[in-house]
């Protein structure tokens, strides 16, 4: 299971351009007892532990005023081209394919789209 959320970070020079509330995304991903939080700010990934699997973390980014869509996370990159930016990383860690998503708003919609 993965959560990508959603959120305005207010650090990127292209930030008037892109959609308030998603201006930036990052996934958290459930890897045995623990969530980790993989985020591709400045298209440097950084990898940490958040929280135990025992925390309702969707819960959590919610409270904080965040979007959050859970996804089915799947077999990892499948493509080693990606573009180094947030939208990216959250695609090759999900093993997204989806060639023309390149804002955090596309990526929303691409995700609200492939849900059940």
């Amino acid at each position: 299971m993965a959560l990508v959320v959603f959120h305005d970070h207010g650090c990127h020079p292209l930030d008037p351009l892109l959609r308030r509330g998603f201006r930036h995304c990052f996934c958290c991903i459930s890897q045995g007892p623990y969530w980790l939080l993989i985020d591709g700010m400045a298209g440097k990934p950084m990898v940490k532990v958040v929280a135990g699997t025992d925390v309702d973390l969707a819960a959590f980014y919610r409270n904080e005023g965040y979007t959050v869509v859970s996804v089915n996370d799947g077999p990892g990159v499948r493509s080693p081209l990606a573009i180094a930016n947030c939208v990216g990383i959250v695609k090759a860690v999900l093993g997204l394919r989806a060639p023309f998503v390149w804002t955090p708003y596309q990526l929303f919609r691409f995700l609200r789209r492939q849900r059940p």
